[in-house]
This record gives structure tokens, sequence and C-alpha cells, in this order.
């Protein structure tokens, strides 16, 4: 794509990996630089007060060349939810304005509803820029449950000359809340094909020391309640019995963190399955090819989600899914074909579609081609055109932004 002149764009969102949380939004890290190589770009991720010191988090690093920056901003857990968006906007609007002096950027994209995009708008208004706004499924899903905060980001999308929804599921919500549809860009998430595609997986599995003889399911993502894993254990156990003759063929791997974590393993031990439930804890992300090649099938038992990125990595590895049919689920698999949905917390359709899928022959590059169209660089030209269809409407100079 040809311009005079290279775009120049500022991000801001909290949904990208630090110093401390290197594996944190890896998606949109992937995706900025795809973006990075058509245009100039800065990032802008703050984090709240007190949750990391400035030596375990510094105030500018740089990540794979891109330079971000991570300005502090208040948030007191449970309180004042309502001013999030305020006390935002105040811990950013100084780092943004020192930023522009150097680096004269012409839109903002804001990634997350709130508080990030909610307070960006204000930013882009009183610069009197362009905001583009990309919104990933949860915060739009948990936004429904408080009328103060769906109000603020409906002003916001309002203020918004694009929102870039991740799922035809996401673009029917935001529509519902009376935003216009052409206002709202389709752009599913993408996958790295350089580190995810299909692995020999006796290979895979010598990596990690699994057994050869053993059906594994896997589970990637965050140990908290949206993401159904106690429906997952349960529908584990009544898998057992209807695999193979030994029950000790098939086994669980749970990959991840949080809350929950002692609460799954009581439901395990309580179910009399914690001997062959597996709590890896949170692993590199390079480490995941590897995981996702070894098993049987990937599951994501989730009650709510946007666009989960790792449902297109597994497939792109040629590994069969079993999901939620929720968010963006449904535009990615194919049943019987790439694998199968479900409802959210049916344990005995979670069984036998698990058992389903481990006693059928799965062909791994005909699962891996059902994704070929979601490819971070396709993706990063994708967002490249909404950038540039997004026009200044001000019109006015440079000189006379504020903010």
């Amino acid at each position: 794509m040809n311009c005079l002149s290279v775009m120049k764009i500022l991000i801001i969102t909290n949904l990208f990996p630090n110093k401390k949380e290197p594996n944190r939004a890896v998606f949109n890290k992937q995706q900025f630089l795809g973006l990075s190589k058509f245009c100039e770009l800065k990032v802008v991720a703050p984090i709240p007060y007190f949750s990391y010191s400035k030596k375990q988090v510094p105030e500018v690093e740089i990540i794979d060349g891109i330079e971000v920056y991570y300005p502090r901003y208040l948030v007191i857990p449970k309180i004042l939810r309502a001013l999030y968006s305020l006390f935002f906007f105040f811990g950013v609007k100084g780092m943004v304005r020192n930023i522009y002096k150097e680096f004269r950027f012409e839109k903002i994209l804001a990634s997350w509803a709130y508080p990030d995009g909610c307070a960006s708008a204000k930013i882009a208004s009183d610069m009197k820029m362009p905001l583009i706004m990309k919104v990933h499924g949860s915060d739009i899903n948990y936004a429904e449950k408080y009328f103060m905060r769906k109000a603020m980001i409906v002003k916001a999308f309002n203020k918004a000359s694009r929102i870039i929804a991740v799922s035809s599921n996401l673009i029917d919500k935001i529509t519902s809340w009376g935003i216009p549809q052409l206002k709202i860009v389709l752009l599913p998430n993408g996958v790295d094909k350089s580190k995810f595609y299909p692995m020999d997986k006796k290979e895979a599995r010598n990596m990690l020391g699994l057994a050869d003889n053993k059906k594994y399911i896997l589970f990637i993502g965050n140990f908290v309640e949206v993401k159904g894993i106690e429906y997952l254990i349960e529908a584990f156990m009544e898998v057992q019995g209807l695999v193979a003759h030994d029950q000790a063929n098939v086994e669980l791997v749970l990959i991840g963190d949080g809350i929950l974590k002692k609460k799954l393993k009581e439901t395990a031990e309580g179910l009399g399955v914690i001997s062959k439930v597996h709590f890896k804890g949170r692993v590199a992300h390079s480490e995941i090819p590897v995981w996702l090649n070894a098993v049987d099938v990937f599951c994501l038992p989730s009650l709510n989600e946007g666009c989960p990125n790792v449902v297109l990595e597994a497939l792109a590895c040629g590994t069969p899914v079993v999901a939620s049919c929720v968010g963006g689920v449904p535009d990615f698999i194919k049943r019987g074909v790439n694998g199968f949905m479900v409802e959210p917390k049916d344990i005995n359709a979670l069984s036998e579609k698990l058992k389903e899928v481990l006693l059928k022959d799965w062909h791994k590059e005909e699962i891996a081609l059902s994704s070929a169209q979601f490819e971070w660089r396709e993706n990063a030209e994708k967002l490249l055109e909404i950038l540039h269809c997004v026009q200044d409407d001000s019109h006015s100079e440079s000189v006379g932004r504020r903010i």
C-alpha cells in the first residue's frame, strides 16, 4: 500500500507485555509488530499504581523494536469503578502530551473498551484527532452488567471514527447497544504461522516428557470462573470410562494459573481424578506450540469469550478443538472438520464431544488448513487499511492540537 508519508499511530492499551508479564496479551504484540512494518507506532500501556515498582516495570521499554511507555494510574480494587476511566485519563495524558512533542502521531488506536477506550476518547477529542477503538469481547461482556460502564463505552463508541470487533458475535452485541453497524469493522485475531504449525506428535511429546501410550486433553488460560474449567474437570471424569478400558489412558493438562487454582484442585480431588489432572502453571509462550502439537485435543469450555487466540493457535498446529459455542468460536470451528462446539456448562455434551474427538482419526494438515486465512501479516495489512480509511474530520493543523 503506497502513501506519500508514513502514517504515525499512537496505541493506548493495558493489554501489552511488560518486563514482569512477558506473556500478557501476546496477540496484541503480534498484531502491532505486524502493523509496525507498514507505519510508525508507539504504545502507551498504563499499569495501576503499586502493581509493580519501576524497577520491575520501567517507565519506558523497547519490546521487539516497539517503544512502549508504562505510565501509572490510580486503581482502588472494587471501589470507585465508575471513575477508573477518569483515573486512567489523568494517569496517561501527561505522557501522551510529551510523546506528541517528539512523535507527531496522526491517529489514536485504543485496544480495550474500558477504561482504555473511554479515556482515549477524551484524549482524542482534546487533541482533535481520530480515534479507532478495538474491542475484544470480555470488555463488552463485562460492561453489560454495569449501566454506568456501558453508558461510558457507548459514549466513547459514538466519538470513535471506527470500532474494530474481533468476532461477528461482538458486532451483534455492539449494534444492540444502538451503534450503527456501518461504523464497525470485523477483524479477527491472527496466528504466527512461523511458530504455530503441525509438528510430529511423538517428537513434541518427547520434548515435554509425555507418554506415547496416553491420550491428552489440554486447556490453556487463566483460572477464572468465566473459563469454565470446573465443567471440564467434571466432563473429564466422565470421559475416563468412555474412551478406553484402561482408565489411566486419558489425562488432562491444565496450563495457566489464577484465583481458582485451589478450588479446581479440590474439585479434581473430590471427583477422584486428581492423579490424572496435571496443573502445569504458566509456561512461556514459545512452549505453547509444542504443547498444542503434543496433545490429542484442545478444550476451551468458556462461559464467554471474545476471539480466543488459543483456539486459532491449536487449529494452526493441526489439533482438533472442543469449545463452548460463545464469542468468536463459531467463526473458527467447523463441525467434524476441525472440532466441535457445545453449549456452555453442558457437562454431558462436553464429555461426549471429547470422547468423539479422542476416538476419531484426525489429519493434522487438514485441520491446519482450516485456519489458513488467519495470519498476522494479513491481519496487520487489514488493520492498516482500516486506519488509512479513517480521516481526520477536523482538518485542523497539528499545532492546534492540545491535551
